[in-house]
């Protein structure tokens, strides 16, 4: 078993956000309309008004009663076909992730690595020790099926690991061990991606901070199997943010569609306007781009910003958050310069 936390660097490393911010205290002064930030992990563009609607409308109708998650509990069982106390709500994905990995995790825990920043840092925690794999290690040479993270699709890369060889490594699990996905942009899974929902040693953590563009409602939700863990916050999630999600739940889908298409169509325009960069295969707003060294500070010198691999350990790296296609466009003509 690869001991990929001892190579790579990513926990002595920054944030994402950090370095780009650092590139940004170093460049040369310049307009500020001209800069171009793609290194955030948010959906660039705000949720439907109707969100935002429902959202003022719970907070002015009752702002001095406890919140009541029932109603969005019992959507999110019918979309998904579940029983309603298999559902949970929480503060974000971030939040029921740390809850399941204290409540799972034993001894090693697999981390499919490039994945999402925190979670060794969320395994730690748990008092379990956090061994990253890449994904080619996980189901190519199989390592004892103890608890397993895995993002998907992935951040930074866009990675899906496919449904098929999930339910392989699932039928393998050890009576005491799991398999957590952390499916935060799962709005954003090819078609037939999906499922895995009544696997008795699975869990399933999402939210709508991506594909329903609600990132600053905190909110998240996880599908746990019958008779799992308890891994309910203390304290329930305020009554704007589960009205938001509501609404997005009863009639968001064809706003998820459309920025799952928005997104796969920019990242092929990326590919195409440049064969010289390699963009790793994958889904969602994030894109895994290969380059020359020091791609990061030569993007920052055309007043453009990305997330550096450096803050997963990989140096040869960039993630490229898309935008709208003016975004697409002027990253296409930054990396020509570079």
């Amino acid at each position: 078993m690869r001991r990929l936390f001892g190579y790579y660097r990513q926990f002595d490393e920054l944030s994402p956000e950090e370095i780009s911010e650092e590139l940004r205290s170093r460049r040369v002064p310049v307009v500020a309309d001209r800069e171009l930030d793609l290194s955030g992990s948010s959906w660039y563009a705000p949720p439907h008004p109707e969100i935002v609607n429902a959202a003022t409308f719970a907070l002015r109708r009752a702002v001095n009663a406890y919140p009541d998650a029932s109603a969005l509990r019992s959507a999110l069982a019918r979309v998904h076909g579940v029983d309603f106390e298999r559902v949970v709500i929480g503060h974000g994905a971030g939040e029921l992730l740390r809850a399941c990995l204290r409540a799972v995790a034993q001894r090693d825990v697999l981390v499919a690595w490039p994945g999402w920043g925190p979670l060794p840092g969320l395994v730690r925690e748990a008092g379990a020790r956090p061994v990253a794999v890449t994904l080619e290690d996980l189901f190519g040479h199989r390592q004892p099926p103890v608890t397993t993270v895995i993002t998907r699709p992935g951040d930074p890369t866009g990675a899906v690991v496919g449904l098929a060889e999930l339910r392989e490594w699932a039928a393998a699990l050890a009576p005491d061990a799991w398999l957590v996905l952390d499916e935060a942009l799962a709005g954003f899974l090819p078609d037939g991606e999906d499922g895995l929902i009544e696997h008795p040693r699975v869990i399933h953590v999402r939210s709508f901070s991506k594909d329903h563009a609600m990132a600053g409602f905190r909110i998240g939700y996880a599908i746990i199997p019958a008779g799992g863990p308890d891994i309910a916050p203390v304290l329930g999630v305020g009554a704007p943010a589960l009205a938001g999600a509501l609404w997005a739940v009863e009639h968001g889908s064809p706003l998820v569609l459309a920025r799952r298409a928005h997104a796969a169509t920019e990242r092929e325009r990326l590919t195409a306007a440049l064969p010289s960069f390699a963009v790793s295969p994958g889904h969602g707003p994030f894109v895994w781009l290969a380059g020359p060294p020091h791609l990061a500070e030569a993007l920052a010198s055309q007043r453009v910003f990305v997330a550096p691999g450096t803050a997963w350990g990989d140096d040869a790296h960039v993630r490229v958050t898309l935008r709208d296609a003016a975004s697409t466009d002027r990253l296409i003509e930054a990396l020509r310069v570079v």
